[in-house]
This record gives C-alpha cells, sequence and structure tokens, in this order.
C-alpha cells in the first residue's frame, strides 16, 4: 500500500518537470529572437555601409570627367563657366558646397560667396591639397569632403573641393 508522502511526491515532480520545460522553451525562444535580431541588425549595418562606398566610387569616377571640364575652362581663364558648372551641381540636394582652390591654397570659385578669396587651409585644417589623385575624407555622418585634382599640362593647376552627402538608401 501506498503512503501518502508517494502519492503527492507523483504530481509535484511532475509539475516542476513541466515548469522546467517550459521556462527553457521561453527562454530559448527568447534567447533565439534576440541572435536573429543582431544578426538582422548587422546586416544592414554591413549593407548600408556597402552602399555608401558604391556612392563614393561612383562620385569618383564622375569627378575625373568633371575635373576634365573645369580643366578646360581654368586653361582659358573662363571662371563664370566653372562658377555655372558649380551651380549646376549644388541645386542637387546631395552637394553641400563646391569649390575651386588655386595650387596656393586660395578659393578662387565657391557656391559660398562668402569662402572666395579664403584660405582653404583655414577652412579645413589638416587637409593636404598636394594629391595628384581624388581623395575624400570624412567630415561629418554620411558627408565626406572630395578632393579632385586639376592638371595642366605638366603641373596641378588647380583642386575641385565639394562635400558630398550621401543618399540613404532603402534597405530591406
Amino acid at each position: 500500500m501506498k503512503s501518502n508522502s508517494d502519492v503527492n511526491a507523483g504530481p509535484s515532480l511532475w509539475k516542476r518537470f513541466v515548469f522546467i520545460f517550459i521556462t527553457l522553451v521561453i527562454a530559448l525562444l527568447a534567447g533565439g529572437i534576440v541572435v536573429v535580431r543582431y544578426q538582422g541588425e548587422q546586416k544592414l549595418q554591413k549593407l548600408a555601409l556597402r552602399a555608401e562606398s558604391l556612392q563614393r566610387e561612383d562620385i569618383r569616377l564622375f569627378s575625373l570627367p568633371f575635373a576634365w571640364s573645369v580643366r578646360k575652362e581654368l586653361m582659358r581663364g573662363n571662371y563664370s563657366q566653372i562658377d555655372e558648372y558649380f551651380n549646376e551641381l549644388i541645386q542637387r540636394k546631395e552637394f553641400a558646397l563646391v569649390m575651386l582652390v588655386d595650387p596656393a591654397g586660395t578659393i578662387k570659385v565657391s557656391t559660398d560667396r562668402k569662402l572666395l578669396g579664403s584660405s582653404f587651409g583655414h577652412l579645413y585644417t589638416g587637409i593636404n591639397l598636394a594629391a595628384l589623385q581624388p581623395l575624400s575624407y570624412a567630415v561629418a555622418e554620411h558627408q565626406s569632403l572630395f578632393l579632385v585634382p586639376v592638371m595642366g599640362l605638366n603641373e596641378k593647376i588647380g583642386t575641385i573641393a565639394f562635400v558630398y552627402r550621401y543618399r540613404e538608401l532603402p534597405l530591406p
């Protein structure tokens, strides 16, 4: 014959097992949700960085023929045409500022008229204009300063500097 304590031990053990099992299942589901969400955020960050990198490469490709157009007008001394080029660009919301800097570092043409004649080095300290290939520098979140050399026949005759705001592309 079973004692009263043996009868009570059975259901209590079963209740503990069910409680522990349910607790484990909930913990595993919650952990799975956290891991999947974290992996999704990591993928979105990688996609955003890749999109910004692709835009940076596209701007570099655009900048070379643009420099050739500016070179042609700069060799003629046609600053008004260069100003028109810059004003067309600045109408696009991605371009924040466009400047032409002479080899001495003086801003000759700018979409911000207050900068004309001022020193590029005072505006952007620590940025070297001596590079002979296009460069970019991050100046703010989702913004870069691009420097595009304008080459003459034997030497550098200027630098196009522009601030570009990267478009935030829709991510899945």
